[in-house]
């Protein structure tokens, strides 16, 4: 089954023409990466796939990108829906000035998920996910900021799974880390392809994969 069918996608930054008439699938259940040096447009191109272009005026896309079958490229997508269902990590850490918990609970509250139980569940689930739960877990009301680079990611990665994503992007996610740290990040994303999930890499690394 394929999760993504990429068909004549085009991508422009204002004038600029940056991806020229792409075409190709990804598949359920796998591990893609995009390998390449830096500025040949793998992150433009990951960041066209869950339409985080639409941040940032004077981007468009045109073509076709069908997620399950549905162009996603619609103006009427709802992009919150979208992005609950691609989870993203990016290049640096990025955790948000709350509490551990908060950072991880973040999308679950969003989408609607208040109830007590449910939400220390989720969030506990999301952090064994990330390889993460043993290290936090009698501190979870800290602040996320006092993680090491790591941890950081590792919190990323709860984050994304804590919607339970039917694909996850990483952009890069360890080229913004000391080299010590980069394998505790390659070690969740190796358990990941393990355990089936569907992975889509932006990477210089070829061990991530």
């Amino acid at each position: 089954i394929n999760v993504l069918e990429i068909n004549k996608l085009n991508f422009y930054y204002g004038g600029f023409h940056a991806l020229k008439n792409i075409s190709f699938n990804i598949k359920e259940n796998e591990v893609t990466a995009f390998i390449g040096p830096s500025g040949c447009g793998k992150s433009t191109l990951l960041r066209t796939l869950n339409r985080m272009y639409d941040l940032y005026p004077g981007q468009k896309a045109t073509g076709e990108i069908n997620f399950y079958g549905n162009n996603i490229l619609n103006p009427k997508e709802d992009l919150n829906i979208l992005r609950s269902r691609i989870g993203m990590v990016f290049q640096k850490p990025n955790p948000f000035p709350k509490s551990i918990f908060e950072n991880v609970a973040y999308g679950l509250r969003l989408h609607g998920l208040n109830n007590r139980i449910q939400l220390a569940e989720q969030v506990e689930q999301a952090l064994r996910g990330a390889a993460l739960w043993d290290e936090v877990k009698d501190r979870l009301q800290e602040s996320a900021l006092a993680l090491s680079g790591g941890q950081m990611q590792r919190l990323c990665i709860a984050r994304a799974l804590a919607t339970k994503p039917e694909i996850l992007f990483f952009d890069e996610p360890t080229s913004a880390l000391d080299p010590e740290l980069v394998s505790e990040v390659l070690r969740v994303i190796r358990q990941l392809a393990q355990e089936g999930r569907t992975l889509l890499l932006v990477t210089h690394q070829i061990e991530a994969v």
